[in-house]
């Protein structure tokens, strides 16, 4: 006796309606409480449909072929066009529409012909087998493409240039931290559609060369197994996309709470985190990392002069300043009220002075208060040693911010450790005189 006789297709039939009932529920409800995922709507309207052409397929033999078969699998199209909409929107990728449409619309007229004009069941689930493995094959081509993107990135710093650059930032972090994050589940899912793609495709083979069952509520072995795979499909299909919003969910709430509000710059939870992970970097493969703390000069009186909002105005004025006089690979974080720490990672002290001044030129060109209101810097640079934890370099960038404001202020000044990361020479310390 065969396995595949213990299972009664009409029971399998309900088991697929159940499913998509559930996951209709629960992604409504995603779409309700998370409108900013992107592509939960078209996931839950595809189980929507779902229900209805999974109930009309179970009701063939005791309802018209037209609302049985037609019906049913035209609603089985649309569902195949919104689960692959719902999937390329979550991943941003370039939607084909026109070609998921296209096969939808073809298979439809087929089995419409096979149906009520010609009656061929051969025909018709030749059509519907093929558009099944199409859409599925279209879909499992986006998630490995999107999977090759996430996990095969190094992984290293970029940039603070805003809110995507932190998310980013952060995406990264996890991804780096568990496989089965965003990155594996997306991969599983690829592998796993692009198996069912195939699988279709041997199904209308097995049909064509031993024949078509005498109905789907039949017991035959090709039938059987469909529904099975159908099962798994809607499964599989729902619970890897809900693991891929999940961990969207998760990697939102990380960046919120690693985002400064204010400067839309890391906070000093973030810019610590980006400074441990360098500092690791830096004790795997010894390279240069140079930190720079960054004040604005008598912020206090502008907030006393021209008051807070101005205040406010200034910080994100700066923040925009200086992530734009950055380069791939460094990181901008609001480390206390008017204080920004800058990481600069394969920099030594001498480099990272030039960069300081780069910073200073783009704080001055700063506009404010309908140009009244002059914006300088006092920095303070210093170079990791393999003996650094964050702790240590940030308290040697501190007593070097303090040097400059000391020393008048607008201006930098350096403390080095007694050794470094890269056994770069530095001709002499930084100085700069206080501009006036």
């Amino acid at each position: 006796m065969s396995l595949l006789t213990w299972f009664d297709n009409r029971t399998l039939y309900g088991c697929q309606c159940m499913l998509a009932v559930m996951f209709a529920i629960l992604f409504l409800w995603m779409n309700r409480a998370y409108p900013a995922v992107r592509g939960v709507r078209s996931m839950a309207c595809a189980f929507l449909v779902g229900i209805p052409c999974t109930f009309l397929l179970l009701s063939r033999g005791h309802i018209p072929d037209s609302l049985s078969v037609v019906v049913a699998d035209v609603l089985s199209a649309v569902c195949f066009v919104l689960l692959y909409d719902g999937i390329v929107r979550f991943l941003g990728g370039r939607r084909r529409l026109w070609l998921a449409i296209s096969a939808s619309a073809i298979s439809a007229s087929v089995v419409y012909y096979s149906t009520a004009v010609r009656p061929n069941l051969a025909l018709r689930i030749l059509a519907m087998g093929l558009l099944a493995a199409l859409m599925r094959g279209l879909t499992a081509w986006e998630l490995l493409r999107a999977s090759v993107g996430r996990t095969g990135r190094s992984g290293g710093a970029i940039r603070f240039q805003g809110k995507s650059q932190v998310r980013s930032q952060v995406r990264n972090q996890v991804r780096r931290q568990s496989w089965i994050g965003e990155g594996g589940a997306t991969q599983f899912f690829g592998l796993f559609l692009a198996t069912l793609a195939g699988l279709g495709v041997l199904r209308v083979a097995m049909i064509v060369v031993r024949g078509v069952p005498d109905n789907s509520m039949s017991r035959h072995a090709v039938q059987t197994s469909t529904m099975l795979l159908s099962v798994a499909y809607i499964g599989v299909y729902g619970l890897c996309f809900l693991t891929m919003v999940g961990h969207d969910l998760i990697t939102r709430s990380l960046e919120e709470s690693e985002k400064d509000l204010l400067s839309g710059a890391l906070n000093r939870r973030g810019i610590e985190a980006r400074l441990a992970t360098e500092l690791k970097r830096c004790s795997r493969s010894p390279q240069s990392l140079s930190v720079a703390l960054v004040d604005i000069d008598h912020f206090k009186s502008i907030n006393d002069k021209y008051g807070h909002a101005t205040g406010d105005a200034a910080i994100r004025a700066v923040s925009l300043a200086l992530s734009k006089s950055l380069r791939d690979g460094d990181y901008l974080g609001r480390y206390g009220g008017d204080e920004f720490l800058i990481i600069l990672p394969i920099t030594a002290c001498h480099q990272a002075g030039i960069a300081a001044d780069r910073f200073s030129r783009a704080v001055q060109e700063v506009n404010l208060a309908g140009g009244d209101l002059r914006l300088t810097l006092s920095t303070g640079i210093t170079e990791a040693s393999p003996e650094d934890d964050v702790i240590s370099v940030i308290a040697r960038a501190d007593e070097a911010l303090y040097q400059a404001k000391s020393d008048g202020r607008d201006c930098r000044r350096a403390v080095l450790p007694p050794s470094t990361f890269a056994d770069a020479p530095i001709s002499q310390p930084i100085q700069a005189e206080a501009r006036s």
